[in-house]
């Protein structure tokens, strides 16, 4: 790691900690970290913020990890943090300071040792890498969803039943998504829990499982216009949600107009009603089972996004 950013001392004894401290703020930057790096020098540190959890699996080094409240005091210090290991989820920590290990001991810091962090303002560390992981990450999300459109239109041209106009629908709600996948925004608070973000995609992925049938089943004639209510509420949530848009569990700014003042979150209720007329349309034990795996995986991220958002005094009020 490169040039210096942050100086992070002990307040009581003015012991340094890192004299060159960089700062990993976005999802890009946590989840990669000290990844391919050889060691930290003395003095050398970085900072993980937001984080409450880290985990060392592809290091090839020990470090003191130090997690540090909204407040910047120690609420738990773990020295020699092998590689391979996962830390405890820290409930009440906001950051973490990875440093050389021996640096907790050397400092004497403990529950409670007040930490404070000068220098310049915030300073990404990967910079321009990280918003470029950032954009490729979400064309990459935008071309599987314009994928599933093409193939959505490819089985629409051979439809000339009343399961058309489900498959019109989704054309339509998967455009949109696609869209917004380019252009949403970044996250001001994202969670760094694994199972909030494994939750996040399956919910999110696992219904391009969802197969046709060659003849729809019995039940179209209820199934289609389910699908096309569902298929349509999501495009008219996904318009008022617009660049909050997103995978996992995050804060992208608070939506309070529309469908989102009579309910918090309607995205899910619209697209598990258009996967219900899915299954009545084309039933399978497969689909059925996708369905119910998806349901579960959106009650969990929704309530990862409502423990989010708890912490933002606006939603509170």
């Amino acid at each position: 790691m490169n040039g210096a950013v942050h100086r992070a001392r002990v307040a009581s004894s003015g012991a340094v900690l890192a004299e060159r401290l960089r700062l990993a703020h976005t999802p890009w930057a946590r989840l990669r970290g000290l990844l391919g790096t050889k060691g930290l020098d003395p003095g050398e540190g970085l900072w993980l913020r937001p984080c409450r959890q880290i985990h060392m699996f592809g290091m090839r080094y020990a470090v003191d990890a130090v997690f540090l409240d909204a407040r910047q005091r120690v609420v738990r210090a773990l020295p020699d943090f092998a590689p391979g290991r996962v830390s405890p989820h820290v409930r009440d920590a906001e950051s973490v300071l990875e440093l050389p290990a021996g640096t907790v001991e050397r400092a004497g810091l403990a529950e409670g040792t007040q930490v404070v962090i000068e220098g310049e303002p915030v300073a990404p560390l990967t910079g321009r890498g990280g918003r470029l992981g950032t954009a490729l990450c979400n064309l990459a999300l935008a071309a599987l969803y314009a994928l599933f459109v093409a193939a959505h239109v490819s089985r629409a041209r051979g439809t000339v039943n009343v399961a058309l106009a489900g498959h019109l629908a989704i054309i339509v709600q998967m455009t949109i998504l696609a869209v917004l996948f380019v252009v949403r925004r970044p996250s001001t608070d994202t969670s760094d829990r694994p199972l909030d973000w494994v939750l996040g995609i399956v919910g999110t992925f696992l219904p391009l499982l969802l197969r046709r049938a060659d003849t729809p089943g019995g039940l179209v004639w209820l199934g289609a216009p389910i699908q096309v209510v569902g298929a349509s509420a999501v495009a008219v949530v996904a318009l008022f949600l617009g660049r909050s848009f997103g995978l996992v569990p995050a804060n992208r700014g608070l939506k309070l107009e529309g469908p989102y003042r009579l309910v918090r979150h309607p995205m899910y209720g619209a697209h598990l009603l258009g996967y219900l007329g899915y299954v009545l349309t084309y039933p399978s034990a497969a689909n059925v089972l996708i369905v119910v795996a998806t349901l579960l995986a959106l009650i969990a991220r929704a309530v990862a996004e409502e423990r989010i958002l708890a912490r933002d005094p606006a939603y509170r009020t």
